[in-house]
């Protein structure tokens, strides 16, 4: 019979080592956590997978992490937040097909989740859809206004499209709520640049600088997601999540459009 103590025992000391920037001891705890499970407890296994994953994650390691999520979806396939780090994985290695698929699956799960909706609007700003991805910012902002890393990626989408004026709005209100980010800083400096100089387009990042910031989780913790999920179990009408959001010409235009790195000038 499982140590159900030691289970949330571990999974505090992960989160703990993981907080300390200690990430190989984080993940030999995840893994005493996966040795414990077993078979028995695959709620358990799943929250450890996915632990490892964030930690392999922001080790930068993106390899590992896609496997660790790869083995949580296999034992969840209906949890969002596992698509969504898998979608912000491949955005930032330029994997274009991919990064909207997994954000797609995490969209139809969690439809209105500001989180979902940055990530997913600037992975099509990113790959070349700009109208689709600022309409998705633009959502995700009208769910939380004060979200400084919305506003911070809507700011930088509108300036590659050259409306400089809207981007500093966005991004003069992200400093304001966020003073201590140099990185909205300096992109202001940047957009009131490129501002000044006719036809210019400031580059589009691989990646937008407050994509994942590590202050901000998904809701709690792992240990807390692990005893809501042993509570509450998996609720919810089952659905097919073979058919994508995309459909097949869209996908083929993607594909098309798209260079072997997946970068897109855009112009």
């Amino acid at each position: 019979m499982i140590d159900r103590n030691e289970l949330k025992r571990l999974f505090q000391e992960a989160n703990q080592q993981a907080e300390a920037h200690q990430y190989n001891r984080a993940i030999s705890v995840y893994r005493k956590v996966l040795t414990l499970a077993g078979n028995q407890d695959t709620v358990a296994a799943e929250c450890a997978h996915w632990g490892i994953g964030e930690v392999y994650f922001t080790m930068g390691d993106y390899t590992q992490a896609l496997q660790a999520l790869e083995s949580a979806l296999t034992l969840n396939p209906r949890e969002a937040a596992y698509y969504y780090l898998q979608g912000i994985i491949f955005t930032r290695i330029g994997a274009e097909f991919q990064a909207l698929t997994a954000l797609g699956r995490a969209l139809r799960l969690e439809p209105e989740k500001p989180k979902v909706l940055r990530g997913y609007g600037w992975a099509l700003h990113r790959f070349g859809h700009p109208k689709e991805g600022l309409e998705m910012l633009k959502k995700a902002l009208s769910l939380k206004s004060d979200d400084h890393r919305t506003l911070t990626d809507l700011g930088l989408s509108f300036a590659v499209e050259g409306r400089y004026g809207e981007s500093l709005v966005c991004l003069e209100r992200a400093l304001e709520l966020a003073p201590y980010d140099l990185g909205i800083a300096v992109a202001i400096s940047t957009v009131d640049r490129y501002a000044g100089v006719p036809d210019a387009r400031p580059p589009i990042p691989a990646t937008g600088p407050n994509l994942v910031a590590p202050d901000e989780e998904w809701d709690d913790d792992d240990e807390d997601d692990w005893e809501d999920k042993e509570i509450g179990g998996y609720e919810g009408e089952e659905e097919e999540l073979d058919e994508e959001i995309w459909d097949d010409e869209e996908i083929d235009e993607l594909e098309d459009d798209s260079d072997d790195e997946g970068h897109i000038d855009i112009h």
